[in-house]
């Protein structure tokens, strides 16, 4: 396959004054596994149709070959036995190619694309966010089925995922991009470093910015003191004043302003070189979360539990314990009722057909925060969504503003936020609730790598009890101090 050639690349979408790409220079060696990260909004996918050729923009783009993009609307004229191959490879049935797409799972979707997206020869594949359906289980077979392919850009921001599959990665950060012979990780390490010694000679700049200013502020004295001298000097002729020390005064005010104007261009020099030097981090403003301390050292408590939906059995014989101060992880493939007891613990089972039979206890009082997978319950502006909660809308706003949000998109309907900045309003809602316990299932679905981080730090150095699910192996392994397997 040919070399991507990219040149003085500029583009910026109608409307905003920011410019995504401003000058960007790069070479793509079309048979890399290229990792593609960014925080939410940087403009990963809006590369890809750059690629594509679909946006006008300024420089040049060349050598790209035929392209195929997943997620994709139709399923490609693909040979048969071509598809089979490629499903046989990641572990699924191969009969689901025959099945209405409407009827196959998301895990399931998601593979016979992928399977579609390989089965063709001399395209060059672009696969955009392909784990938000996989279990744990079916993102480890698709990353190994990924890591024995050639040649392909792949969008994610589970971390783990990356680093199984991908050999080089590029990164849109705010001052442009950056390109490294290496797996994601191994990048966000030396970035973590350059952040902190970064951070660190911004503390030092800003520190002698200051000396500067404090300068400043004597010299605006000096130049007041020289103004009165002058203003002395020129001051009406009295009979009796000695004509010397009125020339002596005016040498002296105008040295003392001259001075004074010296040191003025001087210090306002200095200020502006280190103003240039400040970095402007990466790294967001932290989050926090306060959860209340229920008297009661194992709120929930589960023995012999049978879960069904709608008569159905999906899951029994469960049988664990929620001790205060505990984030206890509920692992198990798509479909096993992981989602499923949450919805019941949260208080909306009846709506959704749950019916749980066995010993159950939680704790009287309990008060549960909730964040679900399912998005569609944002109906309004975010401010009404706010009032509805009872959250305290200072701090809802100063929570999403740390999340990325302007002050501007606080004002906006829920319907025109992306998936990834709806579930931020959920996370954000949850985070303003002083629970008892908290109920995430699924919390990091679209949302970037560098707020996920934050969210796997605030979660792991706060004392409050939670119950999750989660397939972001380095996530899950970072935060949990149990797990429960169905």
């Amino acid at each position: 396959m040919p070399m991507i050639t990219i040149r003085n690349l500029t583009f910026g979408y109608d409307g905003s004054d920011a410019m995504l790409f401003d000058d960007v220079n790069l070479t793509l060696d079309t048979t890399w596994k290229l990792a593609l990260a960014g925080r939410n909004g940087r403009g990963k996918t809006t590369f890809f149709k750059l690629l594509k050729g679909e946006l006008r923009y300024g420089g040049t783009i060349t050598g790209v070959p035929q392209t195929v993009e997943f997620p994709m609307a139709t399923l490609p004229d693909n040979e048969e036995w071509r598809v089979r191959k490629e499903l046989n490879l990641m572990g699924a049935d191969p009969d689901i190619m025959w099945r209405p797409m409407e009827t196959l799972s998301g895990g399931e979707r998601t593979k016979l694309m992928l399977a579609n997206l390989f089965a063709a020869d001399g395209i060059y594949p672009l696969i955009d966010e392909p784990t938000n359906h996989l279990d744990r289980q079916g993102r480890e077979k698709v990353a190994e089925y990924l890591a024995a392919k050639e040649g392909f850009i792949l969008i994610s921001h589970d971390r783990d995922f990356l680093d199984r599959c991908t050999d080089h990665t590029l990164v849109i950060t705010r001052s442009g991009v950056e390109l490294v012979n290496a797996k994601f990780s191994t990048w966000w390490e030396n970035n973590e470093q350059r952040q902190e010694s970064e951070k660190a000679r911004n503390e030092q700049l800003k520190k002698e910015m200051g000396a500067i200013e404090s300068a400043m502020k004597k010299n605006a004295s000096w130049s007041g003191k020289a103004e009165g001298y002058k203003n002395r000097a020129h001051a009406p002729s009295k009979v009796a004043e000695d004509h010397f020390r009125r020339a002596y005064e005016g040498k002296k005010a105008s040295k003392l302003m001259s001075l004074a104007k010296n040191l003025e261009n001087r210090n306002e020099r200095k200020l502006q070189e280190k103003q240039s030097l400040l970095k402007d981090l990466e790294r967001e403003q932290t989050l926090k979360i306060t959860g209340s301390e229920h008297h009661d050292r194992k709120p929930v408590s589960l023995k012999d539990v049978t879960i069904a939906r709608y008569g159905q059995i999906i899951a029994e014989g469960i049988s664990f314990e929620l001790e205060r101060g505990q984030k206890l992880e509920l692992q198990g493939t798509n479909g096993c009722g992981k989602s499923t007891l949450i919805k019941y613990l949260a208080g909306i089972g009846e709506e959704e057909g749950i019916q749980v039979e066995g010993d159950i206890r939680i704790a009287r009082g309990l008060k549960f925060s909730y964040v679900g997978q399912d998005t569609s319950s944002l109906k309004g502006t975010l401010y009404d969504i706010c009032a509805d909660r009872g959250a305290d809308r200072t701090q809802f706003s100063t929570i999403l503003v740390k999340m990325g949000f302007t002050k501007e998109m606080l004002y906006r309907d829920a319907g025109a936020l992306s998936l990834g900045q709806k579930k931020f309003v959920m996370l954000a809602l949850s985070l303003c609730e002083k629970a008892d316990v908290y109920l995430w299932d699924e919390p990091l679905n679209y949302i970037d790598v560098y707020m996920r981080r934050e969210i796997e730090r605030l979660v792991r150095e706060s004392d409050v009890t939670m119950l999750f699910v989660e397939h972001d192996r380095a996530f899950a392994q970072a935060v949990a101090d149990a797990e429960y397997r169905f």
